[in-house]
Parts: structure tokens; C-alpha cells; sequence
């Protein structure tokens, strides 16, 4: 991908956001109050972590689609309860053991199976790790790509540190959009 891909990726984002930035600033909200809460018991966050993300991808990809918030969308992953702690759970232990590994290895499995609950919300037939390996799949030549993507929220993600996390209620949707923009860049060639 060149410069003017990402580009193009982040400028998409942005206007698939326009209007609703405060919506999405909420429902950001909502879903880190939801997991930073689950996390005070390990158990507890692995057990919201996989359907709140991809209660988290289906809102964003509702967003980016109608350009209409709908608040409960986020918790519409535990519809799918069972599928996405599995690829929750899964995605947690092999990226630890990655990370484990020197952290290059726990990058390279995290970008690996970064599309999996934009998979689980393309096809609601697939299940966890058959999403996950569709995702590992997808990403088969892209992994590089998607590091690169994330490098360009650097400056956001520091201009948050000096918010507090504050900005980063605005940040997060952003990059959110721009991967679903990259998703569909690599399994549908457009966005």
C-alpha cells in the first residue's frame, strides 16, 4: 500500500464519522467503562472482552454504512456469545505467548488475527476460530501494512497520553474506521 492508500483510509474514517464523533465518543466510552470494569477480575474480561469487540466493529461498521448511531449495537456480540470468547480467549493467549517471545512474535500474531471480528461481522455463520483463520489468511502478506497503518495514529495516541485518555474517546472510533476501511481495502479491494 503507498502513502495516499492510508491516506485515503483515514480521510474515509473521518467522514465516516462525520456527525456522529460524539456518538462514537460515547459508545467508547461505554465499551472501555465495560471492559476496564471486567478487568478488576481476569475471568471477567475475558468473558466481555470478545463480544464487546465485536459488538464494538458492528457499531463502527453501522456508523461507517448508515452514518446513524446506534448505542446498542455494542452489546449485540453476545448474541454470538459463545464464538467470540472463543476468538477472544484464543487471540488473548496466542498474542501473551507472542509477546512472551521477544514482543516482535506477539505484533506479528496480533496483526494476524486483527480482522477476525471484522470476519464474525461480515458472515454471522462463521464461527471464532474459523474466523480467526480467515483472518490469519486475509493477512497472509498485509501484516506489515497493518503495523504501518497503526504507526500513523502515533501523534494521536501521544496528544491522548496529554489528555489523560481523554482524546483517545475520539481516537479509538477513528482508528476503528480506518481498519474497517482496511479491511475491506484487502478482502474487497475498495473501501
Amino acid at each position: 500500500m503507498t502513502s495516499q492508500d492510508y491516506k485515503a483510509m483515514m480521510r474515509a474514517a473521518k467522514g465516516q464519522l462525520a456527525g456522529n464523533w460524539l456518538n462514537a465518543a460515547i459508545v467508547t466510552l461505554i465499551y472501555v467503562v465495560i471492559v476496564s470494569a471486567a478487568s478488576s477480575i481476569y475471568v471477567g474480561q475475558l468473558i466481555v472482552a470478545g463480544p464487546l469487540a465485536l459488538g464494538y466493529a458492528l457499531y463502527i461498521i453501522n456508523l461507517a454504512n448508515s452514518h446513524r448511531s446506534d448505542m446498542g449495537i455494542l452489546f449485540s456480540g453476545f448474541n454470538r456469545f459463545l464464538e467470540t470468547l472463543v476468538a477472544g480467549l484464543l487471540i488473548s493467549i496466542a498474542t501473551a505467548i507472542g509477546l512472551a517471545l521477544l514482543i516482535v512474535p506477539g505484533i506479528i500474531v496480533a496483526c494476524g488475527f486483527s480482522m477476525t471480528y471484522f470476519i464474525m461481522a461480515d458472515d454471522s455463520t462463521v464461527s471464532g476460530i474459523d474466523a480467526m483463520k480467515r483472518s490469519w489468511n486475509l493477512m497472509n502478506g498485509h501484516k506489515m501494512e497493518y503495523f504501518v497503518l497503526n504507526l500513523r495514529f502515533i501523534g494521536w495516541i501521544l496528544l491522548s497520553c496529554l489528555t489523560l485518555g481523554i482524546l483517545c474517546l475520539w481516537v479509538a472510533p477513528y482508528m476503528q474506521a480506518a481498519y474497517l476501511n482496511f479491511y475491506r481495502k484487502i478482502r474487497y479491494g475498495s473501501f
